[in-house]
């Protein structure tokens, strides 16, 4: 599981570099919009994170259970 959420956490990372903003367009875009893109970045990865502990505590009570 654990080996599962890595691969996918490198295959994600080129696509979110054909997604990022430079610069320029980032500062083109509202403050609204651009909070509203934090916002949704920071949310992504809390999702993702919760995932990933959700993950280790399923494993650490497998490993807890077969000892």
């Amino acid at each position: 599981m654990l080996f599962k959420f890595l691969f996918m956490k490198k295959k994600k990372l080129h696509k979110q570099s054909e997604k990022t903003f430079d610069m320029k367009n980032w500062m083109n875009l509202t403050k609204e919009e651009r909070l509203e893109i934090d916002f949704n970045e920071k949310d992504k990865m809390m999702r993702k994170k919760k995932a990933l502990l959700e993950s280790i505590r399923e494993e650490y009570i497998k490993i807890k259970k077969e000892k």
